[in-house]
């Protein structure tokens, strides 16, 4: 009985952060359909190994985050020597984006696959409407280094769209 209801928490869960987990996906895969399946697949595994060690309920949106983006990165550096990028098919981006405004949402994945990891962690969180002091206690740092990175990331990824438009 008590396995029932760790079963249904955990769905619960999982139905909660589904959108959180699938943006997490393409922002560290290639965004190939099979790829994507994969890492979400192997990260909703590792949530559920870890999720009967979880004591506060109240941190479950941390944990989720630090599990996931833990997975991604591990599945990353599995994955280094992978085909190159392959664009996703219409019907499959259309799922995660929504209609109006695909070409900015390629555009901005394109922008993020150029990024170190850790700035597309922070990017990912940001985008995902993580607040700042979430965001602190996700990579375990302080408010305001968050604030000054966020910054730094804005005036870069501005950069690089200028940089793209002239060319």
């Amino acid at each position: 009985m008590a396995n029932k209801k760790r079963q249904t928490e955990f769905l619960l869960m999982l139905d909660k952060y589904q959108g959180t987990i699938m943006k997490l996906c393409l922002v560290y895969t290639d965004r190939h359909p099979e790829n994507v399946k994969d890492l979400y697949q192997e990260i909703v595994c590792n949530l559920w190994e870890s999720y009967p060690r979880i004591r506060r309920k109240n941190n479950i949106p941390t944990w989720v985050y630090r599990v996931a983006l833990y997975t991604a990165y591990t599945h990353q550096r599995s994955r280094k020597r992978s085909v190159p990028f392959i664009d996703l098919d219409d019907g499959f981006f259309e799922t995660v984006a929504s209609d109006s405004g695909n070409e900015m949402v390629e555009r901005l994945y394109s922008l993020i696959d150029r990024l170190e990891p850790e700035d597309r962690t922070l990017l990912f969180l940001y985008i995902d409407n993580v607040s700042q002091v979430r965001i602190a206690e996700i990579l375990d740092t302080t408010e305001s280094a968050i604030n000054h990175r966020i910054k730094r990331l804005k005036q870069k990824l501005k950069k690089m769209n200028e940089n793209e438009e002239e060319q």
